[in-house]
C-alpha cells in the first residue's frame, strides 16, 4: 500500500497563492509556476538610427541605380556556411566587390550574411556544437572580413530551438563576438517577431549583449487569418522584444518589400514592390491591401514612423525588391523610408 502526502509550497506571484503536492505516487495538481513578468532596467542608452537593407544578386540589376545615401548598413545575403566551418564563397564576386566599392564610397557599412532562409540550421548547429569548429569559424570569418575588406557580419540562423540549440546559438556569437570587437567589425543577426512565442524562445535574452543590432523580422506571419506584415504586426514585435529587454538602439525593426498575396506561397512565389506597381502606380498608395497583402509606402512611412519613437532603426527585406525605374523614383519605399527618417513629406499618396 502506497502512502501519499501532500507539502503546501507558498510562492508569490503577482499576489498568487500557489500550492502543490508531493506524492509518493504521483502529484495530485499538475501545472507550471506563472511566470513572473520581466523587470527591465531603465534604457537611457543613446540611439544611433539605423537603415539597414539586405541585397541579394539573385535576378538583380538594379545595383548601379541604388541610392546608397539613404542607407548606413548593408548586407550581401546569404551565403552559407559549412559543416566543417568553411565559408562558402560568393556565387559572383565581381557583384560582391561592386556592392562593396557603391556602398563604402558612401559612407555604407557592409556585411555578408549567413544562413539564410533556404538553409538548414543543421551546420549552424554542428559548427557551434564544437569548440574546435567554433574556433575555426570564427577564424574564417575574420579571414573572409579581411579578404573583401568587410565591416562586419551577419548570423541569420533560422531558428534555433529552445534547449540546447539556443545555448550553442549564444555559444557562437560570444566567441564571434570577442573576435569581431578586436578587430572593429560589427555583429548582427536576425531573430523571429515574437509572434510564435515558443519559437522565439530560442533567442536567449543574454545573447543580445553579444551583438551590436538585431534585426527583428516582423513579417511572414504564421497567423493565416492576418496580414504577413500589418503594421500592428510591427508594434507587436517591437513590444515583445522590448518587453524582453532589448535596449531601443539594438531593435532593428524589420519590413518587406515583397508581397505574399497567396499565404502558401513559398518563397520563390512571392511578388517584388517594384513587379506590384509596374501593374498599377496605384497599388504604391494601397495601404495594407489584403488582395495582394504587401506593405506600401502608407505602411512603411507609419512603421518607420513608429520606430524613430520606439527602436533604433529600420531593416529593408530586401533592396532588390524596390523599384528603380526613372519615371517612378517617387514610388520607392526606400525613398520613403529615407524622407521620413529625415522629417521630409512624401507627398506621392495623398
Amino acid at each position: 500500500m502506497s502512502h501519499c502526502f501532500c507539502v503546501q509550497i507558498k510562492k508569490v506571484s503577482i499576489s498568487i497563492l500557489a500550492v502543490t503536492c508531493l506524492t509518493a505516487c504521483g502529484p495530485l495538481f499538475d501545472f507550471d509556476w506563472e511566470k513572473e513578468p520581466e523587470v527591465c532596467e531603465a534604457d537611457s542608452t543613446p540611439v544611433s538610427f539605423k537603415q539597414v537593407a539586405f541585397w541579394s544578386e539573385d535576378d538583380s540589376d538594379n545595383l548601379a541605380l541604388i541610392n546608397f545615401n539613404q542607407l548606413t548598413h548593408i548586407n550581401y545575403a546569404y551565403l552559407q556556411v559549412n559543416a566543417d566551418a568553411s565559408l562558402a564563397p560568393p556565387e559572383d564576386t565581381a557583384k560582391l566587390e561592386e556592392l562593396i566599392g557603391l556602398a563604402q564610397a558612401e559612407g555604407v557599412k557592409v556585411a555578408v550574411s549567413f544562413g539564410g532562409p533556404d538553409v538548414s540550421d543543421t551546420n549552424f548547429n554542428t559548427v557551434a556544437d564544437d569548440s574546435e569548429l567554433t574556433a575555426l569559424f570564427v577564424s574564417n570569418v575574420i579571414e573572409y572580413l579581411e579578404l573583401y575588406d568587410l565591416d562586419g557580419v551577419d548570423i541569420n540562423w533560422q531558428f534555433p530551438e529552445v534547449g540546447d540549440e539556443a545555448l550553442r546559438f549564444k555559444s557562437l556569437l560570444k566567441a564571434l563576438s570577442i573576435k569581431l570587437n578586436k578587430e572593429n567589425k560589427f555583429l548582427s543577426i536576425n531573430i523571429v517577431s515574437g509572434e510564435d512565442e515558443k519559437l522565439a524562445q530560442g533567442i536567449l535574452d543574454s545573447v543580445f549583449e553579444y551583438v551590436d543590432f538585431i534585426n527583428v523580422m516582423a513579417f511572414d506571419s504564421t497567423n493565416k487569418d492576418d496580414l504577413h506584415s500589418s503594421k500592428q504586426d510591427a508594434v507587436d514585435a517591437i513590444n515583445y522584444w522590448t518587453e524582453r529587454c532589448l535596449i531601443k538602439n539594438k531593435l532593428v525593426l524589420g519590413v518587406p518589400f515583397y508581397s505574399r498575396g497567396d499565404r502558401d506561397a513559398s518563397y520563390a512565389d512571392i511578388t517584388s514592390y517594384a513587379d506590384i506597381i509596374d501593374e498599377s502606380l496605384d497599388y504604391a498608395c494601397v495601404d495594407e491591401s489584403k488582395k495582394r497583402n504587401y506593405n506600401g509606402i502608407a505602411t512603411v512611412i507609419y512603421k518607420t514612423d513608429y520606430a524613430l519613437t520606439h527602436a533604433g532603426g529600420i531593416m529593408i527585406k530586401s533592396l532588390q525588391l524596390d523599384t528603380y525605374e526613372t519615371n517612378y523614383s517617387d514610388y520607392s519605399l526606400t525613398d520613403a523610408i529615407d524622407k521620413t527618417v529625415l522629417g521630409q513629406s512624401v507627398t506621392i499618396c495623398p
